[in-house]
């Protein structure tokens, strides 16, 4: 699901993001993309950490599609601030484009699984 490396295209291999901490809680995410050219991708996967932002924090959520009709796609972006939920717990809502690939993009839109902080 990661970058082929492993890393967020942003990350080169022995440099560490500096404005994503490495302590701290992270969301599951799970989905399909908006249907494009009759078909959809899943988008599986775990945000970073918080990055500690005016309004609370945000994570960062990156990976590939799942491969349909003959192709995937790649998308990162940053999630909104936190949404209060009850018992402690907090969701954040996404919203970005992928990579054109096969002469198309799709939209990754929703909430993040809920977590505590």
């Amino acid at each position: 699901m990661n970058h082929p490396d492993g890393l967020p295209r942003t990350i080169r291999k022995g440099q560490k993001d500096k404005k994503i901490e490495q302590k701290g809680h992270t969301h599951a995410h799970s989905g399909a993309t908006t249907c494009q050219d009759e078909h959809t991708h899943l988008h599986p996967g775990v945000t970073s950490t918080p990055i500690h932002t005016k309004d609370g924090h945000v994570h960062k959520i990156w990976g590939n599609t799942t491969f349909d009709d003959e192709h995937i796609h790649y998308y990162e972006d940053y999630t909104g601030p936190p949404i209060p939920l009850s018992n402690g717990y907090h969701t954040h809502y996404v919203k970005t484009k992928t990579t054109t690939n096969d002469g198309h993009v799709h939209v990754v839109k929703g909430f993040i699984e809920p977590s505590k902080s």
